[in-house]
């Protein structure tokens, strides 16, 4: 693990254990809640040679506000972009957001992004729904398997039950499934050992609380809230995980 990524972690298990981070109906005067957070962590999209690997991240200062207003997190309101072409730019993040990583052809790039994994870094990816992008979810998905079979033989990908903390370790997913109205997939876990290194969504949860630029969702009104509660689970789950 990176001294960066540790740090952040220790940072965030000092914070659960002040009780604060796991009371979401919790009321507390804002100065009090300022004193719980901790040092600020960026959030960061992984840069890749897709067209569209910051899609939908015209709406990710939305998601960092809901992080600040919901949890003691002290989330940059900015977005971070993590190139893969240089190690040290995904080493400084605990988590790292991206579209996928089966478009990664440099050999240096998919390196480093299974480097970064290996010091205890999470990847999450969550597939974007619109056909331009993705015409084929179970050919995106195969792609994603495909890469962590050859780059990272040691972990498995296996299907989350609905039982998974992952549902229900700050708020509570209804019937322990990804909230978006598009899919037909759960949530895959990338397992080296009992270590959860990452995350496949194909819920196009991104695609939901992307309520502002040209992509914006055509989801129901409130589908957006309860994407980014599914987020905000993931994220805290991720960041309890051990190296």
């Amino acid at each position: 693990m990176s001294h960066s990524t540790e740090i952040s972690r220790l940072r965030f298990l000092k914070m659960a254990l002040a009780g604060c981070l796991f009371a979401p109906g919790l009321t507390l005067l804002g100065s009090e809640v300022d004193q719980l957070r901790g040092d600020r962590v960026g959030w960061a999209r992984l840069k890749t040679p897709s067209p569209s690997w910051n899609r939908h991240a015209g709406s990710d200062p939305l998601l960092m506000r809901f992080f600040h207003e919901q949890t003691t997190l002290n989330i940059d309101p900015d977005w971070y972009t993590a190139d893969p072409a240089d190690l040290t730019s995904l080493t400084k993040y605990p988590f790292i957001f991206s579209q996928g990583v089966a478009v990664l052809v440099d050999p240096v790039a998919r390196g480093n992004v299974v480097e970064f994994i290996r010091r205890g870094g999470f990847l999450m990816i969550d597939g974007c729904h619109d056909e331009h992008v993705n015409p084929n979810l179970d050919e995106y998905f195969s792609q994603q398997l495909a890469f962590f079979s050859t780059m990272l033989p040691e972990a498995q990908v296996v299907s989350l039950p609905k039982t998974h903390e992952v549902y229900r370790c700050f708020f509570q997913i209804p019937d322990g499934e990804p909230p978006h109205m598009f899919t037909k997939y759960g949530l895959y876990g990338l397992m080296i050992g009992t270590r959860m290194a990452g995350l496949i969504s194909l819920s196009g949860l991104q695609c939901a609380w992307d309520v502002v630029t040209e992509h914006r969702s055509p989801a129901p009104p409130g589908t957006e809230v309860l994407c980014m509660r599914m987020l905000v689970n993931i994220y805290i789950y991720a960041m309890m995980q051990g190296s």
